[in-house]
């Protein structure tokens, strides 16, 4: 397989393909229609998308959050993340993830949060938030997960975390 991982380009194909493997991955408007808002708004904070032969498979998206007691804005929440039907459970997303957690991790972020499957999050090393005393507004329980980028990353976050207001808009 010969994937390229890379950043989006400011095009108008890159976008609409974006867009398309959002519509195609959850069979809805709601995340292609965040994705847009998010970069309308300037809140997509760091992006990548994985290419295969000139087309683009997946796509994910990281934004700033805002946490109750501690908050210095060193912070992201991944959210969304798609990838074509084609491609799932080939690698994909997770190649994708490696990648822009090995690019943050070389940033000055110092923590993600993540609202996914325990399973699969916790193979790059994602924990559930609440052993930080994090929480989120969606009641996820333990399906909301934090990271560390850096050691120490998540010391001094503590209660609510707050995605950008676009999810707002999202129906479920």
């Amino acid at each position: 397989m010969s994937l390229l991982i890379r950043r989006p380009r400011p095009d108008p194909d890159d976008l609409n393909e974006i867009l398309a493997v959002h519509r195609a991955a959850f069979g809805r408007e709601d995340e292609a229609r965040l994705v847009e808002q998010l970069r309308a708004s300037g809140r997509n904070t760091f992006e990548l998308l994985a290419e295969q032969h000139g087309e683009i498979v997946a796509h994910l998206l990281f934004s700033p959050i805002r946490i109750e007691h501690g908050d210095d804005n060193q912070a992201l929440g991944l959210a969304p993340m798609a990838v074509l039907p084609a491609w799932q459970r080939r690698g994909v997303g997770t190649a994708l993830i490696h990648d822009a957690l090995q690019a943050l991790a070389a940033s000055p972020f110092r923590a993600v949060v993540v609202l996914g499957d325990p399973a699969y999050y916790g193979r790059f090393g994602f924990t559930p938030a609440s052993a930080f005393h994090l929480h989120d507004i969606y009641g996820g329980g333990d399906a909301f997960m934090a990271l560390a980028l850096c050691e120490g990353g998540l010391h001094d976050y503590r209660g609510q975390i707050d995605y950008a207001p676009e999810f707002a808009n999202l129906t479920d």
